[in-house]
């Protein structure tokens, strides 16, 4: 992808939203793609996927539901000039100690995964791919009194990225399957 010179561009968000944020994180261990998602070849020129990834059979990809304001992805450009590339990073909060919510926790030990997020704005980015995936850590408080915060906080990044975070086209997103939520008995 060569670039012939700078464009002129208005970033000021003038007259219009830019909210902070994320509404849904959305994640695949990366051992249920087949293949390499995303790749250098899937994304275009203005940084979109127009494929989703080939899944192995029965695999969808899992929604972790967060408080609000408790989520946060973002990118990094950094190296020594002719040595650049770009490091993906997200951090997000799983309220409570439940049963269910450690169990879960404890299936991304050292099992890396390819993550979407819906950002507030309605864009669905992608972290990770499949062959960089991004390994989440976890850490839990109990708090300190009764409300104060007790849950999980997952943090993970992959480095040596070839590309800025992606944003999955509109076509994309309306063929992604998602683990629908189990019903509270």
């Amino acid at each position: 992808m060569a670039t012939v010179n700078f464009a002129t561009i208005d970033a000021q968000c003038f007259q219009k939203p830019n909210p902070g944020g994320l509404r849904r994180v959305l994640l695949v261990n990366s051992r249920h793609i087949v293949g390499n998602w995303p790749s250098v070849a899937g994304i275009d020129d203005e940084g979109e996927i127009a494929a989703l990834p080939v899944l192995k059979q029965g695999s969808k990809f899992a929604e972790y539901l967060f408080p609000d304001g408790t989520a946060e992805v973002s990118s990094d450009g950094s190296g020594d000039p002719a040595y650049q590339s770009y490091k993906h990073t997200v951090e997000f909060m799983l309220a409570g100690f439940s049963k269910e919510v450690r169990k879960e926790v404890k299936k991304n030990l050292n099992a890396g995964c390819v993550i979407i997020v819906e950002m507030k704005d309605g864009q669905f980015a992608v972290l990770g791919s499949s062959d960089d995936p991004i390994f989440l850590k976890s850490s839990f408080k109990g708090g300190k009194k009764g409300n104060d915060k007790r849950g999980y906080t997952l943090k993970g990044d992959t480095d040596g990225m070839m590309w800025d975070i992606p944003v999955l086209t509109a076509e994309a997103i309306a063929d992604l399957e998602v683990t629908p939520l189990e019903p509270v008995v």
